[in-house]
């Protein structure tokens, strides 16, 4: 069976199905690890109880009203420079320029505890064992 999907109402046709591999950094070479990660394909893997997450290099922040000039200042002050990928007047998506899943983390911190919007997170992917099983 084919698999697609639709953006911009076009439908674009996936291929090769596949999976993600979790290792442990210190199992690579440092050339590895550099090569993968300038490559963008390499993301950070924490835990958080049962769960996986993976962090990936996208803030998005929901904003009350009048929070947006405090958010854009929060922003330009922060130490991780970033770009507005996408704005209206409930929310904001920031991505940093480094493509570093690491720095958007702390660039969403920033953010939150600076200008306390109604939330400021890091988009992630959480991957939760299935019930009965054992956590990888």
């Amino acid at each position: 069976m084919t698999r697609y999907f639709y953006a911009a109402g076009q439908r674009r046709e996936l291929d090769l199905p596949s999976g993600m591999v979790v290792i442990n950094r210190a199992s690579l070479s440092d050339d590895a690890t550099a090569r993968l990660s300038a490559t963008g394909v390499a993301q950070p893997v924490y835990r958080y109880g049962n769960a996986l997450v993976v962090f990936l290099p996208e803030v998005r922040v929901e904003l009350d009203v009048g929070q947006s000039a405090a958010v854009a200042d929060a922003a330009a002050a922060s130490t991780v420079p970033s770009i507005v990928t996408d704005s209206s007047a409930e929310r904001l998506s920031l991505r940093p320029r480094s493509g570093s899943a690491e720095d958007a983390l702390d660039l969403a911190n920033f953010i939150y505890e600076s200008a306390r919007p109604a939330a400021a997170t890091v988009r992630m992917l959480q991957i939760v064992p299935q019930p009965g099983t054992t956590p990888v």
